[in-house]
Formats: C-alpha cells, structure tokens, sequence
C-alpha cells in the first residue's frame, strides 16, 4: 500500500511528518514525502521518496509577513497577507499532490494541506487521514491557537463564568475559520472545477473535517494538552512523532565550550527570520550578559534566513548555524525560543525550562501552555521583548528549582511516549492492513 505524505510548512512541520513516514515505512508501506524542495535532502536522507513542490519554503516566514505580527490586535494584520499568500500557493500546491498522488492509496495532510488533499483524495477516490501538530478544533477549553489574546486552559468549573468563557472560546474558531473561509473560498473552488474537475462545494461542506468514522491525527501529548471534553471522537492524540538524529559530531569547539562550564543556555527563533538580526543579536548578548549565564545561540541558515547574526565566539557566547536539538538540549540549562510547535515539543522533552518569544501563529498558545504547566517564565511577545524582561526570565528559568524539576517531570513523561508509534497504530487499524 502506498502512502503519500503530503506536507507544507517549516522544518517544524516537515520533520514530525518524517518521522511518521519511517514509522510507517518500519510497518511495511510504501511512502513518498511530497514537501518543499528544501526538505527532500531531510527526506532522503532517511530513506523516503520525495516528490518537490512548485512552491517555495521562504514565503510562509518571509521577513516582511513576520514583521507585521506582534501581541494582541496586531496579529490580525496578519490575516490578510496570509490569505494572499496561501492563495498564491493554493494553486500550485494541489496541481502538485494530484501529480503526485495518482498512483497512492491513502493520503496524509497536515494543517496547511488538508483542503487540497481531501479534494485530491475525494476525485482519486482514495482514503484521506488529516494530522496537525497543534490542537486547531473547536472547543470551550481554549480560545483558538490563532486567537490574538490566548488564555489558561477551562478547568473543568460548571458555573455562570465558566460557561460564558467557554462560548466565548468557541466563538474564537467561528471568527478565525470564518475569516480564512472568505479568504480562500474561490481558490478552493478553482482547485475543485479546474485542476480536478470535481463539483463546486458549499463553503459550509470546505469547513467540515473529516468524516466521524476517519480518524484524525494529534501529533502532540496529553501531558502538555489535556484533552477537552467536546472534541469529536476521532481525534486521537498520539503524542509527539520526535525525528532522532542518527549520528552528530559536533564541531571540536562546540564541544570545548561545552566543557569549559557550566551548562549553557541555548537561543535560537528556528525558522523565523529576522528583520534586523544584529539588533536582535545584541539584545540576546546582553540579557545573557545581565543574567550571568553562557549561551549558545543559533544564527540560523538556508532558504528561512537568519534569525539573528553570527559573530565572534568568546567565553560566554559561542554561535552556530545548525545543531540537532535532541543532541543539544540535553545538555543546557534553559531554552529561549520562538515557540513553535516543534521547538516547543524538543525543549519540554529535554526536560529543560523554556523562554518563549512569540512571534505568530500558534506560538502565543505554546508560550501560554508552557507558563501554565509551570515549565518556564510567562512568553514574552517580539514587539515587547527588551534585555532586561529576557535577563529576568532567563535568571528565572536557570534559578527556579521548582520550575526545573517540574520541566524534568514533564520530560520523562514525554520520553516515556511513542508518539508516531501509536500513530501507525491506528492508521493500521483504520486501513485494515
């Protein structure tokens, strides 16, 4: 049976698909990545096929997309270039999955590709399994994660107030998914009448997820997302599908500024570029300078960008392009980050206290879990980030003995899980094969 995986976004996105696809290469199918030509070098490289889209990686974080979001109302500037972009990709992308996917039995989409692949699956006649590596379903436990103000979790309280919070949460993803409806609508219908030939669909039908006997796959834990009552039956949280690096040797001077004291803190906004890197490179320095602490900081390198700007290693400050975090993590005292999903995911399974830095997206949602689970200081938003709030978060997550043990907890639980595992698990009951 082949499986074709079909995925867009950064490497936060990519990486957890791969390591579902070993899995379910491990369990005997055939599966074929189709991503951003960026990543087929990730692809092959363990062991899958891949098949390139048109489209380019750089466009979903360009500089200038990034700098227009920030806390509050101010990310809803957003939602305008973000709907002009994915029309540009919309396009491309599903002319793409249906040449790629016409020799495939069951499709696989993540977040971004779910409406194409279900219109390809829909015209091939073939199974379609969605996955999301956040939890973006309605419910009255959480505002949505694209939701501008992002609040603690319900607790479970039945009473007036509790009520009118989780309506007013649920409104949440009847805005944001109403917005994004009228934004892509007529792309979808192009999609549908003129790549695939299929019938127009009510824009009530394109909001639908899939069908109640489908399951529909979480890529994240139960420990760090609890999960609400009012979720549909089909959405099974797996936890997360972590890809291990096989074989790392660092660079020797890597490796002596690791052993020349105490364990470092490590900074690095993954795929998001910066639009002014020294500036945010001297912020950085500084706030490890006011707290006291060593860091090694990521500068960040290929089709993304940088996120901050390389410089002389010293003492106290060593820069690096790339490093695999499941080598490095394990190794420093805290983790300061954007906060998307999969540097979330990497920093909770070292076991180490975060920083988060939101920047856009579902990043305001992971920095919020992470200050509720008691894992690391509040998230401190781009727009309002100074050395100083960096230093006293940093001081915190490095000091905080209570923090730091529950982050160890946390971790071990993680480590305990098999995420991609228990993925494979019930996509094979779900095929029969």
């Amino acid at each position: 049976m082949r499986i074709n995986l079909l995925t867009a976004g950064t490497r936060g996105d990519v990486q957890p698909a791969i390591a579902l696809g070993l899995e379910l290469k491990n369990a005997g199918y055939t599966v074929q990545m189709v991503a951003f030509e960026e990543f087929g070098a990730l692809a092959r490289g363990h062991g899958l096929d891949f098949f390139p889209l048109r489209a380019r990686v750089q466009e979903l974080a360009k500089p200038s997309l990034v700098g227009l979001a920030g806390s509050g109302a101010a990310v809803f500037r957003t939602v305008p270039e973000l709907i002009k972009l994915f029309r540009e990709l919309f396009l491309l992308m599903t002319a793409d999955f249906w040449q790629a996917s016409q020799e495939s039995d069951v499709l696989i989409s993540n977040t971004a590709t779910a409406m194409s692949a279900a219109a390809v699956a829909e015209k091939l006649k073939i199974h379609h399994i969605q996955t999301s590596v956040f939890p973006d379903w309605p419910t009255r436990a959480f505002p949505s994660i694209f939701w501008p103000w992002p609040a603690a979790m319900q607790t479970g309280e039945k009473n007036l107030l509790a009520a009118l919070k989780g309506a007013f949460n649920l409104s949440t993803y009847v805005l944001t998914g109403l917005l994004f409806t009228l934004g892509l609508q007529p792309m979808i219908e192009r999609c549908r009448t003129e790549i695939l030939n299929l019938p127009a669909r009510s824009s009530r039908r394109n909001r639908q997820s899939a069908k109640p006997s489908t399951p529909v796959l979480a890529g994240f834990s139960e420990h760090v997302v609890p999960r609400p009552a009012d979720w549909e039956e089909n959405i099974r949280i797996t936890g997360y599908w972590f890809l291990d690096t096989t074989v790392y040797t660092p660079p020797p001077s890597l490796q002596a500024f690791l052993e020349s004291g105490p364990p470092p803190v490590y900074v690095g906004f993954g795929s998001m570029p910066s639009q002014d890197p020294e500036q945010v490179t001297a912020l950085v320095v500084q706030a490890l300078t006011l707290a006291g602490q060593r860091g090694i900081i990521l500068t960040g390198k290929g089709a993304m960008g940088q996120g901050m700007a390389q410089q002389g290693n010293n003492e106290s400050v060593f820069f690096i392009d790339s490093i695999p975090h499941d080598w490095l993590l394990p190794q420093v005292a805290a983790i300061v980050h954007h906060g998307g999903a999969g540097t979330t995911s990497a920093g909770i399974r070292a076991g180490i206290p975060g920083v988060l830095i939101p920047i856009l997206g579902d990043q305001s949602f992971w920095g919020q879990r992470v200050a509720d689970l008691g894992i690391g200081a509040g998230p401190i938003p781009r727009k309002k980030l100074t050395a100083d709030r960096l230093a006293s978060a940093i001081h915190q997550a490095v000091t905080d003995s209570v923090m730091r043990q529950r982050a160890a907890t946390l971790g071990g639980k993680i480590r305990a899980e098999d995420g991609a595992g228990q993925a494979v698990r019930i996509i094979r009951q779900h095929l029969g094969v």
